[in-house]
């Protein structure tokens, strides 16, 4: 009779609680933010301006760019859900709004 004991699967990690449609809006504003990006040891870097929790990388540039800006969707989403403020883009900081009519 074997004595061995069965293993307790550990559960799987949950990879987002972020719902799509949160997502999609942060991709959004996302896109209009500014990162900085550089280049060591043959790899790409990248950081968003507005947001300098969002990180990304890449072997290319352009992995890196959409890399920082998945980031940045992300952080922005979260926000979203956690009914925290969203940083206003750089880009949109200087302007009026528009008038309506």
């Amino acid at each position: 009779m074997p004595t061995t004991a069965k293993r307790k699967r550990r559960p799987e990690p949950r990879v987002s609680t972020i719902p799509q449609s949160a997502i999609r809006r942060g991709r959004v504003i996302a896109a209009r933010y500014q990162i900085t990006l550089w280049r060591e040891n043959g790899e790409w870097y990248g950081v968003g301006v507005e947001e300098p929790g969002a990180m990304g990388d890449g072997r290319t540039l352009e992995q890196c760019v959409r890399s920082v800006r998945e980031s940045l969707a992300v952080v922005v989403a979260s926000h979203i859900v956690d009914h925290e403020p969203i940083v206003t883009p750089i880009l949109d900081q200087g302007r009026r709004p528009r008038k309506a009519g």
